[in-house]
């Protein structure tokens, strides 16, 4: 449980490097995890093994962004997130791949899926 928690907020650390990166001053971050989430917006967890991460995500937020929100969302509303990390944890260490513009069919097919229904 504890790596999987140390996974998360690595990967939250690497997307706000991407986000800063990319320009981005004002945004939010979702994640399933209201652990993570009051980790990053609380001191409760500074003094925790993990700690040090926890810092270093609350500084960048500060100093990276305008305006920044962690918010919680539900792990069925999380699921192409899931599968884009999942398909990210198949790729070899240190590769990247950006997508700008068209988007992988697993992407689309997860987001066509999660779109409202019109039949009635």
């Amino acid at each position: 449980m504890a790596d999987a928690f140390q996974s998360e907020a690595v990967a939250m650390l690497y997307a706000i490097n991407i986000a800063s990166q990319m320009g981005c001053d004002r945004v939010m971050f979702e994640t399933d995890s209201t652990q993570l989430r009051r980790a990053v917006s609380t001191e409760e967890y500074d003094l925790s093994a993990l700690g040090a991460i926890f810092r270093e995500i609350k500084f960048q937020l500060h100093v990276g962004f305008s305006d920044v929100c962690v918010v919680n969302c539900s792990r069925t509303c999380n699921r192409v997130a899931h599968r884009l990390a999942a398909f990210g944890a198949t790729l070899n260490s240190g590769a990247c791949i950006t997508w700008l513009g068209q988007f992988p069919e697993f992407v689309q097919n997860l987001v066509a899926g999660d779109l409202p229904s019109n039949d009635m």
